[in-house]
């Protein structure tokens, strides 16, 4: 029985081998078409790695030819090509591998299927401009623009910092001429307080946007946008066809995150504060002090306190030298501190109300209100926001809650970062006594025994004299108008 069982299974050998092969690549052959290798295309978004590499060496870039986002050819199962996208890749750029300072070679590796898909060996590049970094200060001029009511004028003005400093591509920051902080005055009958972004201007007068190519730097925010909601991009690309790529987002929250920090000089020290010098009576007679040039003290990148030693003798008047050779040597100090922003919360006791009617009260629904000011770090410390006072105008309010612009009466040394509002709560005189009106009982919300006539014309007088204004906040400062004497 064996015997025959062996011979069934070895007679016509060779037939039976190569029926099995035939099987074999039949099976295959089926397998490929139905999922066969492919290729197919994709698109992604560049990631630049190490982005201080350049600016630590005095170098500054800008993405050109749009090859922050690469396209790329990946080959695979259809089965699995088919179940990947866009964004089942990462394309990353090192700063540091950067050739011939001007293009730097593009890594793109699968985030899925890694060892079922591969990636076309061709190398991209993401392409730079690269310039060197340059930081020039500009003092900050004001400019009004619009008419102050009649009978009324511009006084000073005046701007805080005084200083903007400006960094960037040197090709871009030569072309800057003057910075000029503009403010409105249409109709105003008051002094104000506002707050501008100051413009550039080059020496034809021609506004200058220096808002440079962020794509590439703002990768840190694309990576928190996914992070707080994975489905976003895609709602926006069904929207206006915009990846974050191509979109303002990211710029608009790389800008944000990379505001300016702003100094401020506040002033120099020097000793020792005079010399013995010598000379003709005729020339002494017309020397009054000695003056450096401000290019010795150079204030460029500033963020601390400056001490130099400075030779005198170089800047001395023609015909004058120094009766004691060893005071040629004199220490200068500058002092540099940082502009800070703090939050405090004013008590509304402190807070003056004018102008209610004289049929109701006004009475605060908060103990405080909170404001956000800017200044030195030094002041903002030192500050107690139990000393602040303010004003608020409820001319024409009658009974009910509203929510009213607070005047903030602020020395110089601070603004008011953004406009700070109060709501008060306008009752009835009937409704509760005056004392029941809190922190709103001011000399307008006492009863008094004047005549309606009387109180408008007061009223009236009020207006025309004006209150301190609003301040509005964000580092400018200008006083105007001055009413004019009939």
């Amino acid at each position: 029985m064996l015997k025959k069982i062996f011979k069934w299974m070895t007679n016509n050998r060779g037939l039976k081998v190569l029926a099995v092969i035939f099987a074999g690549v039949l099976w295959l052959a089926v397998v490929n078409i139905d999922d066969p290798k492919t290729t197919r295309t994709f698109t992604t978004t560049v990631s630049v790695e190490n982005n201080d590499y350049l600016t630590e060496i005095g170098k500054y870039y800008e993405i050109i030819n749009n090859s922050n986002t690469v396209t790329f050819k990946v080959s695979g199962k259809r089965s699995y090509l088919e179940r990947m996208s866009n964004v089942d890749f990462k394309a990353t750029a090192d700063l540091e591998m950067i050739e011939n300072l001007n293009r730097v070679p593009i890594e793109i590796a699968p985030q899925r299927y890694s060892g079922y898909v591969t990636v076309a060996s061709k190398v991209n590049y993401l392409e730079l401009n690269v310039e060197d970094l340059v930081s020039k200060p500009f003092m900050i001029s004001v400019q009004t623009e619009g008419n102050v009511l009649d009978k009324h004028a511009i006084g000073d003005t005046s701007v805080s910092p005084t200083l903007l400093r400006v960094s960037g591509p040197a090709s871009l920051v030569d072309t800057v001429d003057k910075a000029v902080a503009t403010v409105n005055v249409e109709g105003m009958s008051q002094d104000i307080t506002d707050s501008v972004i100051p413009v550039l201007y080059d020496k034809d007068g021609n506004e200058i946007w220096a808002c440079a190519n962020v794509d590439a730097r703002s990768d840190a925010e694309v990576g928190e946008l996914i992070r707080l909601d994975p489905e976003l991009e895609k709602a926006i690309y069904s929207r206006s066809g915009e990846t974050y790529a191509l979109g303002a987002l990211p710029r608009l929250l790389w800008v944000k995150n990379h505001m300016p920090e702003v100094y401020e000089n506040l002033g120099i020290e020097y000793s020792p504060q005079t010399v013995k010098v010598k000379g003709t009576s005729a020339v002494l007679n017309t020397v009054n002090s000695i003056t450096i040039p401000g290019a010795v003290l150079d204030l460029t990148d500033a963020v601390d306190d400056i001490e130099k030693e400075v030779d005198i003798s170089a800047y001395l008047p023609a015909g004058v030298t120094l009766a004691d050779n060893k005071q040629a040597k004199i220490s200068v100090a500058v002092r540099i501190e940082k502009h800070e922003r703090r939050t405090f919360q004013v008590p509304t006791a402190n807070i003056t109300v004018s102008n209610v009617n004289s049929r109701y009260v006004a009475k605060f629904l908060e103990d405080t209100v909170e404001v956000e000011l800017e200044g030195l770090s030094s002041e903002l410390e030192a500050l107690d926001a139990s000393t602040l006072t303010g004003s608020i105008d409820v001319s024409g309010m009658l009974d009910g809650e509203h929510t009213v612009n607070l005047e903030l009466k602020l020395d110089d040394k601070f603004t008011l970062v953004k406009n700070a509002t109060v709501t008060v709560d306008i009752i009835p005189k009937d409704e509760v006594s005056a004392p029941g009106a809190g922190s709103g009982d001011s000399e307008e919300n006492k009863p008094d025994s004047k005549n309606p006539e009387e109180e408008d014309s007061e009223k009236k007088e009020t207006n025309t004299n004006g209150t301190d204004a609003p301040a509005l906040g964000g580092g400018k400062k200008t006083n105007f108008p001055k009413r004019l004497e009939e």
